[in-house]
């Protein structure tokens, strides 16, 4: 009985060992994922649906607006007392 059971263990190990390193010469000869694939794989997602991610947006041009570059603090704080309704009384 004894007999049998080392022969058991052995079987397992070497099962394991096959288990283990047989696969890895295939994985070697794989290409490599893009890293986006590859991130959207261990976030258990399918990389072929849409992510829902915006597409980058240009900046918009110069905005050609009447402000005055001498403007200061002062004339903020008066037009802001000007629409306030307290103003009013």
């Amino acid at each position: 009985m004894t007999a049998f059971l080392i022969i058991v263990a052995i079987v397992s190990i070497v099962v394991l060992v096959f288990i283990l390193f047989a696969p890895w010469k295939s994985v070697r000869e794989e290409p490599k994922l893009d890293k986006t694939v590859e991130t959207q794989l261990l976030l258990h997602r399918n990389p072929d649906e849409p992510t829902g991610e915006y597409a980058a947006v240009t900046p918009v041009g110069e905005v050609d607006d009447e402000t005055d570059p001498a403007a200061t603090y002062d004339d903020l704080t008066a037009l802001d007392e000007q629409s306030s309704p307290d103003a009013e009384s």
